[in-house]
């Protein structure tokens, strides 16, 4: 996740933003939350989409439920 993501003391006391931005990854949840889609969350914020979809698979992969073999 740290390619898309960073968490430093010198951006927003260490709140997860996108990298090379000062937006926190908690407003996009928060947008997702409100039913809000990612094309309407990137025409708000100036963050690439390839960072926002990326960190979309990455999240996708670590909170998807294992898979199962019969």
């Amino acid at each position: 996740m740290a390619e898309y993501v960073e968490k430093s003391p010198e951006k927003l006391g260490g709140t997860p933003v996108f990298r090379g931005t000062r937006i926190p990854v908690y407003v996009f949840i928060d947008y997702l939350k409100e039913g809000y889609s990612v094309e309407e969350f990137l025409g708000q914020y100036d963050v690439a989409p390839d960072v926002v979809y990326g960190f979309l698979d990455e999240w996708g992969e670590d909170y998807a439920p294992e898979q199962v073999s019969a």
